[in-house]
């Protein structure tokens, strides 16, 4: 069970060979790699700009050598990669085009993916928002569409799973999104992987966004079980997504731990703190460390007791 931390939020403000030491330094053993992410970022998204083209509309060979150098200063901190986070959104109301696109680049992406072992990747899923003029069942068939679109792809690349997250929308005021219902996420689960042939598809737990919806986190965890293969664990207040270092906040931690203990959950412990480090980073470059440090120390607490 490594205990890893998301490498957004650090490398975009401080050397990429300093701040991988430093993850290292802190106890970290893995990263949540952002730089899959980055190869398509949110704010080229939104603004339109991915019609100029990103990373993922490059040859794979070309793609592949985009992210060679970090790689190389990843492996040599000594860290492992234990996940991975796609580009997101897929999806604009505002914006048709964009989607068709999107479904391309998470191809290239998972193929990037195997080519660097990057054993999971978390792709969002499409939540509907107050104010979008789509009804439920158009929302579901876009996210059926979504992740059935990544199949032949994942059977080329056996080593990949693709990570579903249980999302919330801030559209138009706070409601549940994709996956925040375990029922849903289960019935998505399930049929996409028998329809894969192998386990292709499982959950990231996030525990802000099941927080901030106040979801009973035993329950949660009951029900989907082993289908449980990532995590994004961070803290909040209840009001916001606000990915905080954990217990500076109001998640109910104990529920959490206990309820990956009675699962017998073994993967990782990835941390989605970038709140945090981006904070530290503000005031002082040598306030991270010790922030780093911390959040290590609790994710060592916290395998200590899910494994006890």
């Amino acid at each position: 069970m490594e205990i890893c931390i998301q490498s957004g939020g650090i490398i975009e403000h401080v050397d990429m060979e300093k701040g991988y030491t430093w993850m290292a330094k802190a106890g970290f053993t893995a990263i949540d790699w952002t730089a899959i992410e980055h190869g398509l970022k949110v704010s080229q998204i939104k603004s339109g700009e991915w019609r100029k083209g990103c990373i993922y509309d490059k040859p794979l060979e070309e793609a592949v050598a985009c992210f060679a150098e970090e790689y190389e200063i990843i492996r040599g901190s000594g860290l492992k990669i234990s996940q991975a986070h796609a580009p997101f959104p897929c999806y604009s109301a505002k914006d048709p085009d964009l989607f068709p696109y999107m479904l391309g680049v998470y191809q290239r992406m998972i193929q990037v993916c195997q080519h660097y072992k990057v054993p999971r990747v978390v792709v969002h899923g499409i939540s509907q928002s107050r104010n979008d003029p789509h009804t439920a069942a158009q929302i579901e068939a876009l996210n059926w569409q979504l992740y059935e679109s990544m199949i032949p792809t994942l059977r080329q690349c056996p080593d990949v799973t693709v990570c579903l997250e249980n999302l919330f929308s801030g559209e138009g005021g706070l409601c549940e999104g994709h996956c925040s219902d375990a029922d849903e996420a289960i019935r998505f689960i399930d049929t996409l992987n028998e329809k894969a042939g192998r386990k292709a598809f499982g959950l990231c737990l996030d525990t802000g966004h099941l927080h901030l919806l106040h979801k009973n986190f035993r329950t949660y965890i009951s029900a989907l079980g082993d289908r449980i293969t990532a995590l994004h664990i961070h803290d909040n207040d209840g009001n916001a997504d606000r990915h905080m270092a954990p217990l500076t906040g109001t998640v109910p931690w104990k529920h959490f731990l206990e309820g990956l203990k009675e699962i017998g959950y073994c993967g990782d412990l990835s941390f989605e703190t970038f709140a945090q480090s981006r904070a530290a980073l503000f005031m002082d470059e040598e306030l991270l460390l010790p922030w780093l440090h911390a959040i290590c120390k609790t994710g060592e607490s916290f395998r200590k007791y899910i494994q006890a």
